[in-house]
């Protein structure tokens, strides 16, 4: 190879060189001037936007690159891209489309806050949180997921429908989703799958079981759509927003909606702001702030004024003799500052005769908050309870998952923090009032659980608490449980313990109780043993009760309620049917061949005795004895007559025909 051709050949590889940049340098062009847009899950407008986005590449490559690009770019900016029509428009962050709040579907009422795509650019099927119900329904138009069912097109046959609960939206904002486009993002989002099959089972075990109660079928409940509670305020140009806790439903499940859409529920709006305004009064905070001054504890002692009558602030009904004797005790206990148990007999009413005092506390002035500490199950009835007697407090419910609890501390407990103007040609002086975040409490009383005093001491145990009410009081006869150890340590002013349960004649645990409420007065065990160590004899069990009585408060009901008929037993022998006979015996027997022909390997006979209890009160307490049949009427019948006590309860009852639901 000559010089020449050497030379030659070089030149030839930088030319191919130039050229592919170029091409490079146009495509990049040519990429830069294509809407960022991802596709939507439908398929009819996927295939439109993919034609015109192929249509728009064949102008562009016909060498009128800029001047197509500027004419989308001002059509895109100046008209909304359904009407096509000016004004106020909201542009979508990931395109360039823009569009009226009110031609978008479902329309939007306020502008989105942070970052918006339009439905184009958006799969609304990636969303769904859950699957409700199944129907088949009318098909709806392709162009949205949400629309009414005025817009079905009814000449076509019902599809399958699928009502979807979406994600960060309210069980109000609920839509129906045809199973093709359902099972087409199941294709892209893997998640939904286990999602479908989930509901699906489900669905089906439900069908099997035709005796179950409506609220049981409903895919949606009304309290799920109903408001408990307000939880903050937020404006958004014109259109303002509630965040809003429902009813049944965890904080976690809190959702924003625009006023007009919550507009029935005034009074829980009325209420968030009347709680929202306490902030605002002068000496709110300052009261709150020496709630623990002793002066004033002092100025209510020297009078005490004992209620006649039901009071007035107690708006749930009329106190009983006995309930308002009750309330007089743990009103004069507070101002004397005494700690003391009510030890009322189950069914007389301990919860109401606490809410009326806690209630009596506000309406004196008395600085807040409450805690009320309650076992879990019984959470609601007090929240009810005090809903009914007391419906001017703010009550909280403290409990749930970490998130919802989070949510509570967040906008439950804390007052907005007002901020003054300061004045420049004052100074600060050093004995300034300060007040801190707890002096801002947003809540009267605060409900929680033993879990939750574990759980979040180091939370709770910060707040000043004005009054302790602890329900099932004898929780704490053990000194080395943590619930003691925990609640011991809280600061409280008065400390009142709600038990049914009479004291078991047991030094140790009375002691311990009283240990809780006035360890001052009760503080060495061995001293306390040593004075009543022989409590048989008379004159120290008179010197027990003398040292009780300010402290305990105990009735039962045939003391107070003369007007109950003395209570009569009449025990009557009923015979086991033939199946809880075969049963019996094969238990007794320990017979698993003949067991396991009705529950199987389910059934064990570890507890012999409780499983002959659960044959005596129908042998379909056992796992897989119980048969399955599609006729109702067929299936009373034999749940009656495979139970000696059902038929005795068939033959008492009125009616003949024994109406039993659940089945």
């Amino acid at each position: 190879m000559t010089k020449n051709d050497s030379g030659e050949g070089a030149g030839g590889e930088s030319n191919n060189e130039n050229s592919a940049d170029e091409d490079f340098t146009l495509m990049a062009e040519r990429l830069r001037m294509r809407p960022g847009r991802k596709l939507s899950y439908n398929e009819e407008v996927v295939d439109e936007d993919m034609n015109e986005a192929s249509d728009n590449d064949g102008e562009l490559e016909a060498g009128d690159d800029d001047e197509q690009f500027e004419k989308t770019k001002t059509v895109s900016e100046d008209f909304c891209n359904i009407c096509r029509l000016g004004g106020k428009l909201l542009c979508c962050d990931t395109c360039t489309a823009v569009y009226h709040l009110g031609c978008l579907d479902p329309p939007l009422k306020a502008v989105p806050r942070g970052k918006w795509s339009c439905p184009k650019c958006v799969d609304p099927l990636a969303d769904i949180e859950k699957i409700l119900d199944v129907q088949m329904r009318p098909p709806k138009s392709l162009d949205s997921i949400e629309t009414d069912e005025e817009d079905a097109v009814p000449s076509q046959s019902p599809v399958r429908q699928y009502l979807i609960k979406w994600k960060s939206r309210s069980y109000m904002h609920c839509s129906w989703v045809t199973q093709t486009e359902l099972e087409r993002a199941v294709k892209l989002y893997p998640g939904l799958r286990t999602k479908l099959k989930t509901f699906d089972r489900l669905y089906e075990s439900t069908k099997r079981s035709p005796g179950l109660e409506e609220d049981e079928r409903m895919p949606i409940r009304p309290e799920w759509t109903t408001v408990d509670r307000i939880l903050d305020r937020r404006q958004t140009g014109d259109v303002r927003e509630y965040l809003v806790k429902w009813k049944e439903l965890g904080y976690e499940e809190a959702t924003w909606e625009v006023e007009d859409d919550i507009e029935t529920f005034k009074t829980q709006i009325d209420k968030y702001k009347a709680v929202n305004a306490r902030g605002s009064t002068k000496g709110s905070l300052k009261r709150r702030a020496t709630g623990f001054d002793g002066k004033e504890a002092k100025k209510r002692r020297k009078g005490f004024s004992a209620f006649g009558e039901t009071p007035k602030f107690v708006k749930g009904g009329v106190l009983h003799p006995y309930q308002l004797e009750g309330l007089n005790f743990l009103r004069f206990a507070f101002q004397q500052e005494k700690h003391v148990i009510l030890a009322d007999e189950m069914g007389l009413g301990k919860t109401i005769q606490s809410i009326a005092f806690l209630a009596s506390l506000k309406e004196e002035g008395v600085s807040f908050p409450h805690l009320v500490v309650a076992p879990l199950s019984t959470l609601r009835n007090w929240e009810r309870e005090f809903a009914t007697w007391a419906p001017h407090m703010n009550i909280v419910m403290y409990f749930g998952s970490a998130q919802a609890r989070s949510i509570i501390r967040q906008y439950e407990f804390f007052l907005p923090k007002k901020t003054k103007k300061k004045d420049k040609g004052k100074k600060k002086h050093g004995n300034a009032e300060k007040t801190s975040k707890w002096d801002r409490i947003k809540f009267d009383v605060l409900l929680t659980s033993y879990e939750m005093i574990n759980f979040d001491t180091a939370v709770l145990k910060c707040v000043k608490w004005e009054c302790l009410i602890v329900d099932e009081g004898h929780r704490l006869k053990n000194k080395d449980s943590k619930l003691f150890q925990t609640l011991h340590n809280y600061r409280t002013r008065h400390r009142v313990l709600l038990t049914g349960t009479p004291l078991q004649n047991n030094l140790d645990e009375l002691f311990t109780l009283m240990h809780f409420l006035d360890a001052g007065k009760f503080g060495s065990l061995e001293e306390f043993q040593q004075e009543f160590r022989d409590i048989n004899q008379e004159e120290q069990v008179r010197r027990l009760h003398k040292m009780l009585a300010s402290h305990l408060l105990r009735r039962v009901k045939k003391d107070v309620m003369k007007e109950l008929p003395p209570k009569k037993e009449l025990i009557l022998r009923v015979e086991l049917s033939h199946l809880q006979k075969n049963l019996y015996k094969a238990v007794l027997a320990r017979n698993f061949e003949l067991l396991s022909r009705h529950g199987g390997p389910q059934i064990s006979l570890n507890n012999i005795v409780m499983e002959l209890r659960k044959v005596c009160g129908h042998p379909y307490l056992l796992e897989g004895v119980e048969p399955y049949m599609k006729n109702v009427e067929a299936a009373h019948r034999q749940l009656l007559e495979d139970s000696g006590k059902l038929l005795l309860l068939d033959k008492m009852m009125i009616n003949s025909k024994l109406q039993v639901t659940g089945y």
